[in-house]
């Protein structure tokens, strides 16, 4: 019900009349509750609309209407984009008030302070007005000092004085501010913020980096900054100094030290700052270079008559880690890169190392080497036909593969595409994850296997492709014209037509009866083939289980009753996804996320893990992926009603109808609904073989041959 309510509540808003009314009776809703929760730093506001008379209800009134897009701050402990980046919906709605109404423990508000370490040290700062941020910031007003994450202590002066200092920009030969200088520094991390730098995560990973490295220092340049990044760069160098803000002038770092670089726009965590660190001792160096796509903007440079030419630019991520773990380049082009100072050795590439550039990279280039000796090397099908004016010639190979029954096959290239964004966001998608699972497979049987995300899906370099193979998800996604093209129906089945059928040369369904009532409705062949697992990383290692009821899987949005009926009736039900925040009681919140590789001992040891499908899936008979997972991983399931799903496991997947019938199931004898051991192995290690990656690797691999 109540995802009914948000659902028709923000249709509303599309009315032309109505959406306008709704829009302020949300702002004076916003409003009222930030000036309650008594977050509000007046003096700071004030400072960034000088030579204006404003009060309480004046700032919250500028910020509500617009100024939390605009970098407006209300509170120089609250950084937007990184709050925002933590909860659901705060795209639409003001990051402080989406805080404000959720449950606020375990969100971070800024990169030198730590909210949830306050929250646990103080118990009153959770029910407290304004949480753990209100909490902190009248024991500030009091006279009290809060610990920052370096480990030293500031007071309200200092906090104030920092983000008042963000209203002044550098003047010309202004020095560098914050900490003392760069003398005896290890390394020195520069980096640049601004546009894509918001939600704040690179102060987080700066914080990490320097946590582990005590004697490396870090200058920002916060010229092309928000000011409210700004705000939390200069808490963040006041805290910790070994933090500098750079003015106009030019660092010179000490002869010998180790710089690492990083422009604007660039997604780069600690652990490949570190990597850098470490691998900059024998050179320049420099990791593989993304471009927003996903795809390859740079695998290092090539040199030909003085000209310097960005190596496998727009092949897959997969055509570059093929040539190892490093490779030469004529120079260091990626906007992350570290050298020691004076270093004038050639520059390598750290290829499985990779950063993503958020805007194309220049293509001006400044050589410092030749780097040809990496073109003879390209594999997967790839070889090196000499020189044009725009670069290398790049052509094919063929080889053959000989597959344990004997038979010789092509060794193919394949991109699988998915409907997941590129870089980190496509991370919490389950595509990702089985489409990287599924080109594992299609290498060990000799194929060469690429996984392009949606953007990638027409990137430049499809005519080296021999098998497009589409996952189709919440996005249609058009195959390139040429080669085999493949399009295998796991999800959205509702949403498929018959132009969409058209575009491939061979279709296929995770349902036996939607590729039934399919291929009659569209006339044309549609085959099954149903959802798999990965046997190499689900199967039983024995351990025992914790008795435990497990969800796993996002918001949605949507009224979930494998989430909403365990809670409602009181069961302690542990929920790990995204999302969840605002919708279901933080006491049942495991985990923002699991990580992919501790799924398969999270479905082991849970005392029964609970399913549900999306409701055209349901309707459709698409069974998900998560029963073969967890049964191949030797844990319990409980699922809603799918057409199929119990001849499809053989009774060892009990289902229910609605959420009644799922409490009732788990308030009865767990136990009972499950075939005894003996038999739970019997149909575990049926799915490891009959439903793995390799067996639908093969069945794709000979449907691709006989269409070719």
């Amino acid at each position: 019900m109540l995802s009914m309510l948000r659902a028709q509540w923000r249709r509303s808003r599309s009315l032309p009349v109505l959406g306008s009314l709704l829009a302020a009776a949300d702002r004076f809703w916003w409003a009222r509750t930030i000036r309650r929760a008594r977050v509000v730093d007046l003096e700071f506001v004030r400072a960034q609309h000088p030579g204006r008379r404003i009060g309480i209800r004046r700032a919250v009134r500028a910020y509500v209407r617009g100024g939390y897009r605009n970098g407006l701050v209300l509170n120089p402990l609250f950084l937007e984009g990184q709050v925002s980046a933590q909860l659901p919906d705060s795209d639409r709605v003001p990051a402080l008030y989406a805080y404000l109404v959720s449950d606020p423990t375990e969100i971070e508000t800024t990169a030198a302070w730590s909210a949830p370490d306050h929250a646990r040290h103080h118990p009153r700062a959770i029910g407290a007005a304004g949480g753990p941020l209100g909490h902190a910031w009248r024991m500030l007003e009091d006279g009290s000092t809060l610990p920052m994450r370096s480990g030293s202590r500031l007071g309200l002066r200092e906090i104030r004085q920092a983000a008042l200092s963000a209203q002044r920009t550098p003047s010309a030969g202004a020095p560098d501010e914050g900490g003392s200088g760069t003398s005896g520094a290890d390394a020195l991390l520069e980096l640049d913020l601004g546009v894509g730098d918001e939600d704040g995560r690179i102060l987080a990973v700066l914080t990490a980096f320097l946590g582990t490295r005590e004697h490396d220092r870090a200058i920002l340049d916060l010229r092309a900054a928000r000011q409210d990044l700004r705000v939390a760069a200069r808490l963040l160098a006041l805290a910790d100094p070994r933090v500098d803000i750079r003015g106009r002038t030019a660092v010179v770092p000490v002869e010998g030290t180790l710089v690492l670089r990083r422009q604007i726009g660039v997604d780069v965590d600690a652990r490949t700052l570190r990597a850098l660190v470490d691998g900059a001792v024998d050179g320049p160096v420099a990791p593989l270079l993304l471009a927003a796509d996903g795809t390859v903007a740079s695998a290092g440079v090539v040199a030909h008559d003085e000209t310097g030419f960005a190596l496998l630019a727009g092949f897959p991520a997969e055509d570059a880690r093929a040539l190892g773990s490093t490779g030469p380049s004529a120079a260091l082009h990626a906007p992350v890169s570290a050298r020691r100072d004076g270093d004038a050795g050639s520059p390598r590439v750290l290829l499985d190392l990779t950063v993503i550039a958020s805007e194309a990279f220049p293509d001006s280039i400044a050589l410092r080497g030749t780097a040809e000796s990496v073109l003879p090397q390209l594999g997967r099908g790839l070889a090196f036909n000499g020189w044009t004016p725009r670069g290398p010639a790049i052509g094919r190979t063929a080889h053959t593969f000989e597959l344990p029954d004997g038979t010789a096959v092509p060794r193919l290239r394949w991109a699988i595409k998915t409907a997941a964004p590129a870089g980190a966001k496509g991370e919490s998608w389950g595509d990702t994850h089985f489409a990287r699972a599924l080109a594992a497979a299609l290498e060990r049987i000799g194929q060469y296997a690429a996984v392009d995300a949606r953007p990638a899906a027409q990137r430049s370099t499809t005519e080296y492709d021999d098998v497009t193979l589409v996952l189709r998800g919440p996005h249609r996604i058009a195959p390139p014209s040429t080669g085999v093209r493949l399009l295998w129906i796991i999800s959205h089945p509702d949403e498929i037509t018959s132009a969409e059928l058209a575009d491939f040369d061979l279709v296929f369904a995770a349902s036996r009866p939607w590729a039934r009532e399919a291929a009659h409705r569209f006339g044309r062949p549609v085959e099954p083939l149903l959802q798999c697992t990965d046997p190499t990383r689900f199967h039983p290692t024995g351990a025992r289980r914790d008795g435990s009821i497990v969800f796993v899987g996002t918001a949605r949005g949507l009224h979930r009753p494998a989430v909403v009926a365990p809670i409602a009736a009181g069961l302690p039900l542990r929920v790990y996804g995204p999302d969840w925040r605002g919708y279901i009681p933080a006491a049942h919140i495991a985990a923002a996320g699991i990580a992919n590789d501790d799924l398969p001992s999270r479905y082991e040891t849970a005392g029964v893990v609970l399913n549900d499908h999306w409701p055209a899936m349901r309707r459709h008979g698409f069974i998900s992926n998560r029963p073969y997972d967890v049964l191949a991983a030797g844990g319990r399931v409980i699922s809603d009603e799918v057409d199929g799903i119990a001849q499809e496991f053989e009774g060892a997947v009990p289902t229910f109808q609605d959420g009644d019938e799922l409490v009732a199931l788990l308030n009865g004898d767990l136990d009972s609904l499950f075939p005894d051991a003996d038999e739970s192995a019997r149909i575990s290690a049926l799915v490891r073989e009959r439903d793995s990656f390799d067996a639908r690797a093969r069945a794709l691999l000979d449907a691709a041959l006989t269409a070719r």
